[in-house]
């Protein structure tokens, strides 16, 4: 199928070929066999071009993208040389990280970096995955710790909206729901907070929410930030630091970190300084 597809778009068997880093005969030979199994003619000559049959055209159609979805999924499973597999939970990829690759390729380009997210507890001896960042106390067993920073908490809204006030309307994130009382309380405000609001599945939907003016959200000020001295948000109120914070978590230090994984490590609290 995908010799199929290839032809599809290269109209001749050398082309398709190379497209796939296969010889002009390993492709036919791969056509060839798919003919068989299937009992039809999928690609006829005409002059010198290679041209897909109704049939293949028709398996083609009824394939759809399926293809480019099979190799999105086993791409990332390949691990390329010099590259670099951290997991790390969403927000904090987007919000923090992936803003500040292009530094990260500059300091480092011979080190590919492969993030993936997700919230799941992860075995790092036993995968694949060179490090973590995890948000939490920093007590997790039988491994390396090294906090990046605390988390804070801090109203952001855009400059043209109001002060934080009753009145105003509130962005939660489902993800971190108990944030505004949990900031109201530590700032020794009386009453609860605003009852109006917009609740939106993760924190970083509420940044977007926060930029298009509708509302105030609450957000970690180090994810705010880069916003803020650009004009674009402005503080609601102080910001009010958490015991929690964010951690490159690597194995247990007895077991030597790889030289990329330092690297990283260095690179990540420069970032932070």
């Amino acid at each position: 199928m995908q010799a199929l597809a290839a032809l599809k778009k290269a109209s001749s068997l050398s082309a398709a070929a190379a497209t796939l880093g296969v010889t002009r005969s390993a492709l036919s030979h791969r056509i060839a066999e798919l003919e068989r199994q299937l009992g039809v003619v999928l690609v006829r000559q005409s002059g010198r071009c290679a041209v897909l049959t109704d049939d293949a055209q028709s398996l083609l159609m009824v394939m759809g993208n399926a293809l480019d979805r099979i190799e999105a999924a086993v791409a990332p499973l390949r691990r390329r040389r010099g590259q670099l597999r951290i997991s790390t939970v969403a927000t904090f990829a987007s919000l923090w990280l992936i803003p500040r690759l292009a530094d990260w390729q500059q300091q480092h380009p011979n080190i590919e970096l492969a993030i993936s997210t997700t919230t799941r507890v992860l075995d790092l001896a036993a995968e694949d995955i060179d490090c973590a960042i995890r948000h939490g106390l920093g007590d997790w067993h039988d491994l390396s710790a090294t906090l990046l920073f605390h988390e804070t908490l801090v109203p952001v809204a855009r400059p043209d909206l109001a002060d934080l006030s009753v009145a105003s309307t509130v962005i939660r994130a489902r993800s971190r729901f108990s944030d505004w009382t949990r900031w109201w309380r530590a700032t020794c405000k009386t009453g609860e907070p605003p009852i109006r609001s917009v609740v939106v599945e993760t924190r970083a939907q509420a940044m977007d929410a926060a930029l298009a003016g509708a509302g105030v959200a609450m957000m970690d000020e180090a994810y705010a930030r880069p916003h803020i001295a650009a004009g674009r948000l402005r503080l609601h109120g102080r910001a009010t630091e958490l015991p929690e914070g964010y951690f490159l978590v690597t194995t247990q230090e007895e077991k030597p970190r790889s030289a990329s994984v330092r690297q990283l490590a260095a690179w990540l609290e420069h970032q932070v300084a």
